[in-house]
C-alpha cells in the first residue's frame, strides 16, 4: 500500500491537537480550577497551537524540500496539520463541554468520559495510521494511546501539586 503524502500531517497534528487539549483539561482538572477555564485555555489554545503546528510542518516542510531536492507542497502540509490539529482537539474539548452544559454529571465523571474520548480518538489515529505503515493495528492503536495517557497523568499531577505547592 502506498504511504499517502499528506498521512503525517494528519497524524502528527492530530495527535498532538488531542493530547495538547486533554493535557489542558487534565492540568485545570488536577489544580481544581473552575470549568469555564477549560472553555477559555481550551479553546485559545486550540487556535494559536494549530497556527503554530501549521506553521511549523509548512517550514519544516520546505526546508526538507531544499535539503532532499522533494516537491512536497508545504501549503498542503501545512493546512492539513492545521485542520487536523482542530478537529482531532476538538473531541476531548466538544466531549467535555456536551457532557458538562447537558448533564448532571459531576465535574471529574465528565473529565473520566473526556478522557475516554481522548483515548479512543488516539486509537482511532493509530488504527489509520497502522493500515498505512502495514504495522499490527491493535499495537499501534495502544501505543499512540498510551503516549496521550503519559502525557494526561504527567498534566494532571503537574497541575494539582502546583496548585497546592501555590496554596
Amino acid at each position: 500500500m502506498q504511504f499517502p503524502k499528506l498521512t503525517r500531517s494528519i497524524v502528527y497534528g492530530g495527535v498532538d491537537g488531542i493530547i495538547t487539549m486533554f493535557n489542558i483539561m487534565s492540568g485545570i482538572t488536577g489544580a481544581e480550577l473552575k470549568p469555564k477555564y477549560i472553555l477559555v485555555l481550551g479553546l485559545a489554545t486550540l487556535i494559536a497551537d494549530a497556527i503554530s503546528m501549521g506553521t511549523s510542518d509548512f517550514l519544516s516542510t520546505k526546508a526538507n524540500n531544499k535539503i532532499n531536492k522533494q516537491d512536497d507542497n508545504p501549503i498542503k502540509h501545512g493546512a492539513t496539520t492545521f485542520i487536523s490539529f482542530i478537529f482531532f482537539g476538538m473531541i476531548p474539548l466538544f466531549t467535555f463541554f456536551i457532557l458538562y452544559y447537558t448533564t448532571k454529571l459531576n465535574h471529574k465523571t465528565i473529565f473520566i468520559n473526556s478522557y475516554i474520548s481522548t483515548f479512543i480518538s488516539l486509537f482511532i489515529l493509530g488504527i489509520y495510521q497502522s493500515k498505512l505503515t502495514e504495522e499490527v493495528w491493535y499495537k499501534k492503536s495502544i501505543s499512540v494511546s498510551l503516549y496521550g495517557t503519559v502525557a494526561a497523568i504527567c498534566s494532571f499531577y503537574l497541575g494539582r501539586g502546583l496548585n497546592k505547592l501555590l496554596k
